[in-house]
């Protein structure tokens, strides 16, 4: 007997419903959609590409508390069940869309430079790798260019 055909469907993205595509970066495999620049993180991608900060793993999105929003509900693209509106970072101003399931974590254009900058500390410089990813991925060079010396 042969194998059964595999087939591989293509995750939709969350915000605008088009078709995503992977981007492999370093050991983690994001879901980039080339109409709205949202990315999606799968479980532990968030906290892997922060290099192991505490405030974005799983379990510490999980328990922040809904943000009001007036922002339209969208689905997770694992289990289609609604997101959860949620505001991430030190001082809560990066709103995402999370998993109730913690499948991963949704964010619209700009959002994940937004949430370095929360992050990194004034004085510090922020991680290469993070770096290179966020000017990579969404060609943010205003990121890279902050951390320049004269």
């Amino acid at each position: 007997p042969s194998a059964a055909p595999c087939t591989i469907r293509a995750m939709k993205c969350p915000a605008c419903r088009s078709r995503m595509f992977v981007m492999e970066y370093d050991d983690l495999e994001l879901d980039l959609c080339p109409s709205c620049e949202g990315v999606w993180f799968d479980a532990e991608e968030l906290y892997l590409l922060f290099d192991g900060c505490d405030e974005v793993t799983d379990e510490a999105i999980a328990a922040l508390p809904d943000a009001d929003s007036t922002e339209k509900r969208r689905r997770c693209p694992r289990c289609r069940r609604s997101l959860r509106k949620v505001n991430i970072g030190p001082r809560r101003r990066v709103l995402i869309d999370a998993c109730p399931e913690e499948h991963g974590v949704f964010f619209d254009r700009g959002e994940v430079a937004d949430l370095a900058r929360e992050l990194v500390p004034a004085a510090n410089t922020p991680p290469a790798r993070l770096l290179s990813f966020l000017g990579e991925a969404f060609r943010c060079d205003d990121a890279a260019n902050e951390t320049e010396t004269p």
